[in-house]
């Protein structure tokens, strides 16, 4: 594995440097906080010139990128936290059919949390992918040193999360913790396992592997591919759940690897119908002709090798019926706008001009971006991302920009077009900011996956105001009035 390794990362920055894209990053001016070094997901990075534009807005240093790992952490430690409190509360009281998808009854569960769903359904998706008894813990590696700076998870009971692991978070994060970030990672109790000081927690990390010899931060340094040093990862930690978590040893041990970056586009995903897409980009890598993985489960679910042969559009789909009933919620933070700053202005950033600025600027209907056609970094075939044959408009618009081949439905790589923006169906109006009610990013909202600028008036106009409650009857009641057979 090691050999594959060198050989995998050696080809890779050839492949880079030849292709260009290591002399345009070069040229790119304050979106670095390690200037000159060569970042792991260098393709992502320009693929994604929205992000790049936020990193300049936040005049990117280390210390920057520093307190944005930081509340990348603490936003994804406190979301599953919430999911606790929620599951419990509908337990007890279920809700009625008129509020099940209002926005206070959903909730983000561990796997990962980065998408509202019902609790019930919820559960019985945990199980479904990793069985009744789980312990699932997610590890972060920095993209510019390789060098991993927090793991922390939770084991899920019957595919509920009851107790949370934190091994380890490097010193960098851990002093910029505040009185709440101390009391949630430095106490232990009966429904959470940690260390008990910034010390403990940095010396999980440096913990050395014992056949290799190396600290365990430091294991994707050696092995390239997110799936390779996760599973070298692996081991280590199940002689650590050993001795922390003695009394769930009936549990399979998951990780959850990936680096910062990807993180973030993951996490800072305005809708739910966002966060698929980019997961079936991460876990479907041959969709963007990318030579590795960008985040890997190990062992992976076999239920995700099965989802990742259908087309894009039906995977996006099929996750907003299957988490959402066919809805679509802009994402609430579980963390204050004083506890995330920058997380609250890149949220601010990509409502107002949209997640493709400044190709496209606006919000893009959930099944708009359902079929949105990525930037490949090899040839690819129409087919792996549409289910349903593209407008007039849209088809002119891939032979134009993207070099479609009509016969062959054979997109050509980005080399050969220099193309490296997602194309959008023209013939779907996009969303303005305007268009929705008040936005209160602790609460988010909910809206129908087939939306467009008419049908969110028609709701609006009725009465809807994003809450979740009713949005069937709402929904139900604008499709009647734009003369749509409603059953």
């Amino acid at each position: 594995m090691e050999e594959r390794s060198r050989k995998q990362e050696s080809e890779w920055r050839r492949w880079v440097e030849e292709s260009g894209l290591t002399d345009i990053w070069r040229r790119l001016r304050g979106i670095s906080p390690f200037p000159g070094r060569i970042p792991r997901n260098l393709e992502i990075f320009l693929v994604r010139p929205s992000w790049l534009h936020a990193f300049r807005r936040f005049g990117m240093n280390r210390e920057v990128w520093r307190r944005l790992k930081y509340e990348n952490f603490v936003e994804w430690s406190y979301r599953v936290d919430q999911a606790v409190e929620t599951s419990a509360r509908l337990a007890r009281a279920p809700p009625s059919r008129e509020e099940l998808y209002q926005v206070d009854n959903l909730c983000y569960l561990s796997h990962p949390p980065a998408y509202l769903c019902r609790p019930d359904i919820g559960k019985s998706t945990c199980e479904l992918l990793y069985g009744k008894y789980a312990t699932v813990e997610y590890v972060h590696v920095d993209d510019f040193t390789g060098e991993i700076y927090w793991i922390n998870g939770y084991h899920n009971e019957d595919g509920i999360p009851v107790h949370r692991w934190t091994v380890g978070v490097s010193e960098e994060l851990s002093s910029l913790f505040d009185a709440e970030d101390e009391e949630a990672f430095f106490t232990s109790s009966t429904t959470r396992t940690t260390a008990a000081d910034r010390k403990g927690l940095e010396e999980s990390l440096n913990l050395r592997h014992q056949a290799l010899g190396i600290r365990l931060k430091d294991i994707p340094k050696r092995y390239w591919d997110t799936y390779d040093w996760g599973a070298v990862l692996r081991g280590e930690l199940e002689g650590i759940k050993a001795r922390a978590l003695p009394q769930y040893p009936h549990s399979t041990l998951y990780l959850s690897c990936v680096s910062a970056y990807i993180s973030m586009i993951a996490q800072n995903a305005l809708t739910s119908t966002e966060f698929f897409l980019w997961v079936y980009y991460g876990l479907n890598t041959r969709a963007l002709g990318v030579r590795y993985n960008l985040f890997s489960h190990v062992p992976a679910p076999p239920l995700f090798r099965t989802l990742l042969n259908l087309p894009q559009e039906t995977f996006v789909r099929r996750m907003a019926q299957l988490f959402l009933g066919g809805h679509d919620a802009f994402h609430k933070q579980a963390c204050g706008r004083k506890k995330t700053p920058h997380l609250f202005k890149i949220r601010k950033l990509f409502f107002e001009r949209g997640p493709f600025y400044p190709h496209s600027k606006g919000i893009v209907p959930p099944f708009v971006m359902a079929r949105v056609i990525p930037p490949s970094l090899e040839p690819i075939n129409l087919r792996q991302d549409l289910e349903t044959p593209p407008s007039k408009e849209f088809l002119e618009l891939l032979e134009s920009e993207a070099g479609l081949n009509r016969e062959t439905g054979e997109l050509p790589p980005l080399e050969e077009t220099s193309r490296f923006h997602f194309l959008l169906d023209p013939s779907v109006e996009l969303l303005r900011p305007s268009d929705f009610p008040p936005m209160d990013w602790s609460r988010g909202q909910v809206w129908p996956f087939d939306l467009t600028r008419e049908k969110l008036e028609l709701m609006v106009e009725e009465g809807y105001d994003g809450s979740g409650k009713n949005v069937e009857y709402y929904s139900r009641l604008a499709d009647r009035k734009m003369g749509k057979k409603v059953d």
